[in-house]
């Protein structure tokens, strides 16, 4: 797994790394930090950080227990 982000190179915390796996895909090797994933998206980086909040909050999702 990476731990720098595919486009900026800037070194990716757990918080990067999994919302990355949420959003592309469990088997992804490419991964971003939040900004660039927001730009890939298109989205920005703040529904980005949301959506972090949320699967931390409802513990549904493994990756962010």
């Amino acid at each position: 797994m990476s731990n720098i982000c595919d486009k900026c190179h800037r070194n990716l915390t757990w918080d990067e790394t999994a919302i990355c796996m949420k959003l592309i895909s469990r088997n992804t090797r490419i991964f971003y930090c939040l900004d660039c994933l927001g730009e890939k998206l298109g989205c920005g980086r703040e529904p980005i950080e949301q959506r972090i909040r949320y699967l931390r909050e409802s513990g549904h999702c493994t990756l962010f227990r």
